[in-house]
C-alpha cells in the first residue's frame, strides 16, 4: 500500500504573500521541507484573503497569491501544478508533490460567476463560498443570523458543478450546507472540518451532515486547529484521532483524510503542527485502525475524491 499523504488544505500562499517568506523557509509549516518530509504527495494550497477587504482588494490579493503559486511554488521544482487527475498521477510518478489550488471563501466574486470561470482557467479547481462571517454568497458559521445561500450564491454553487470543481462546505453557516444539499446532488466536501458531537465547535460538522457527505461518495478533512479539537489548552494527537474514530462509526471509512490547515492554525496542536508531522500520525493511525484504514485515510480516500471530480 502506499505512504504517501494528502492534504486538501494549507495556507502557505498566504503566509509567503504577507511576510514575504520563500517555499523553502523552515517557518512554514507546509513549506518544501516540511512537505517533502511528510511524504505528502497532493497538496491543495488555498487562496485565502482576509474578508473585511474590498471585493476588489479581494481579488487582487488572490491574484497575488496564484502568481506566488506558480512563480515561487512551482518553480522551485517539488510541486507540479495539476488540473485533473491525470495530471496529478503523471507528477507523483515523477516524484512531485501534485500541487492543487482552491478558494477559501468568495468575496473577491463579488457575485459574479464570470470571475469563477476566470479563476477556474487559471487552474483553481475548489471554492468554498464563505469564511466565518457573510459574503454576497451566504453567511459564514460565525455570523449571528445563520442565514443561508443567496441568489449569488446559488449561482456559483451550479457554476461549480457545471465546470467540474468541487463545493466546499467548510466555514458556511448550517443553513448554508443544506441549502447545498438542497440545490444540488454533487458529491461535495468539507475540506477543513471536524466532528461537532466530539467537539461542540462552530466549525465542526453535525452528524447529519457527515452522513449526507458520505451518501453522496464526497470527502472530509480533518483539520488541526487545536481550538476545533478540544480545548486548545491541552489538545494532543489523541483528540484528532477521537474526531477520526467518529467519523469512522458514522461510516466515513472512504469518505475521511486530511485538511490539516498548516500555516493557517491560531493553536496549533504538539506533534501535529506541520506537515513532517506526518510519518508519526500515519504510524499511530495504522496501529489503532489497520494498515488498509491508514492508507485510505492518509492518501487513498482524497485521490479517490478527486479522481471522481477533475475527470
Amino acid at each position: 500500500m502506499s505512504e504517501r499523504v494528502a492534504d486538501a488544505h494549507v495556507d502557505v500562499l498566504m503566509r509567503m504573500v504577507e511576510e514575504g517568506l520563500s517555499f523553502d523557509d523552515g517557518r512554514l509549516s507546509a513549506g518544501h521541507t516540511a512537505l517533502t518530509a511528510g511524504g505528502v504527495g497532493t497538496q491543495v494550497f488555498a487562496l485565502f484573503v482576509w474578508p473585511h477587504l474590498s471585493p476588489q482588494d479581494q481579488l487582487e490579493q488572490v491574484l497575488r497569491e496564484l502568481d506566488c503559486f506558480y512563480r515561487q511554488v512551482v518553480t522551485s521544482g517539488t510541486v507540479e501544478a495539476v488540473r485533473t487527475w491525470q495530471d496529478a498521477e503523471t507528477a507523483m510518478a515523477k516524484g512531485r508533490i501534485a500541487g492543487l489550488l482552491s478558494l477559501e471563501g468568495g468575496g473577491c466574486l463579488h457575485g459574479q460567476v464570470h470571475v469563477l470561470r476566470n479563476l477556474y482557467d487559471l487552474g483553481v479547481r475548489g471554492m468554498g463560498l464563505t469564511w466565518n462571517d457573510a459574503n454576497e454568497l451566504a453567511d459564514g458559521c460565525r455570523e449571528p443570523r445563520g442565514a443561508g445561500l443567496t441568489r449569488a450564491g446559488r449561482e456559483v454553487v451550479r457554476e461549480l458543478v457545471r465546470l467540474g470543481m468541487w463545493v466546499d462546505i467548510a466555514h458556511l453557516s448550517d443553513r448554508g450546507v443544506y441549502d447545498v444539499f438542497d440545490l444540488v446532488d454533487a458529491p461535495v466536501m468539507a475540506s477543513h472540518a471536524n466532528a461537532r458531537a466530539v467537539y461542540n465547535h462552530p466549525r465542526n460538522l453535525n452528524d447529519d451532515v457527515i452522513q449526507e457527505v458520505v451518501r453522496r461518495n464526497g470527502w472530509i478533512g480533518l483539520t488541526f486547529e487545536a481550538s476545533f479539537l478540544g480545548n486548545p489548552s491541552d489538545v494532543t494527537v489523541d483528540d484528532a484521532l477521537r474526531h477520526l474514530e467518529h467519523l469512522l462509526e458514522l461510516g466515513a471509512e472512504d469518505c475521511v483524510g486530511f485538511g490539516s490547515d498548516f500555516d493557517g492554525t491560531s493553536h496549533p496542536v504538539p506533534g501535529l503542527s506541520s506537515a513532517a508531522d506526518y510519518g508519526t500520525l500515519r504510524l499511530g493511525i495504522a496501529k489503532r485502525y489497520g494498515e488498509n484504514v491508514a492508507a485510505k485515510v492518509c492518501a487513498g480516500n482524497f485521490e479517490r475524491y478527486l479522481r471522481q471530480i477533475l475527470s
